[in-house]
């Protein structure tokens, strides 16, 4: 959970109930816990479901729970830079979806609300995935990347549901695979763009 860029010294309204979206239906999931399964075919670009639950502020985000909780932060979706959505109060069950390296879901923010939408076409009895991109922070060790460790089993799974930045990607599956090698230099903003101008100008050099 990221810090909120804003102070805000309330809570914004709690939003109402949701009703319940026909097109799934919760079960137990082999990727964790119980998951969201497709009972009815969905179109490419539909939208499944909307994420409710209670809205609160990053800070008081912070104060409900601790990281040696179980994983909570699943439950906790932000919204925008002033707030969060708690679906552990008031949630329905759009927090059940998993998430996923390879998801056939993704989610869109549309005026004030969080959207489930189909990235493809859907069919029935297929569990509903999407991508959960936690936020990385600069401070993560290898424990905490091992807590946040994805099972969802894809060709494509990077092993951990955080998204990871590019110059990290080999270390951090050094630490998944136990290995607690340290941390490169973190490279500086625009140091690829002047790489590429320098071998573009030596490529024009030799061309002529």
């Amino acid at each position: 959970m990221s810090p909120a860029k804003k102070s805000v010294k309330k809570s914004v309204k709690t939003s109402v109930k949701l009703p319940a979206s026909p097109f799934y239906e919760v079960r137990r999931s082999k990727i964790q816990g119980r998951g969201a399964f497709a009972i009815l075919p969905i179109r490419k670009g539909k939208k499944i479901d909307e994420y409710g639950g209670k809205r609160i502020t990053h800070d008081e985000a912070d104060r409900r729970y601790d990281d040696s909780e179980a994983r909570h932060h699943t439950f906790l979706f932000v919204l925008d830079d002033d707030t969060v959505l708690d679906a552990r109060y008031g949630g329905n069950d759009a927090r059940f979806i998993n998430h996923s390296c390879d998801p056939n879901c993704e989610t869109v923010i549309e005026h004030g609300h969080i959207w489930i939408k189909a990235m493809k076409a859907i069919t029935p009895e297929t569990e509903l995935t999407y991508d959960y991109r936690f936020e990385w922070q600069d401070d993560y060790e290898p424990e905490d990347v091992r807590y946040y460790a994805c099972r969802c089993g894809a060709k494509r799974c990077r092993g951990t549901i955080l998204r990871i930045p590019v110059y990290l990607r080999a270390t951090i599956k050094q630490w998944l695979a136990g290995n607690d090698v340290p941390v490169p230099k973190k490279p500086k903003k625009g140091a690829k763009k002047v790489v590429k101008k320098v071998v573009k100008k030596v490529v024009k050099k030799v061309v002529r």
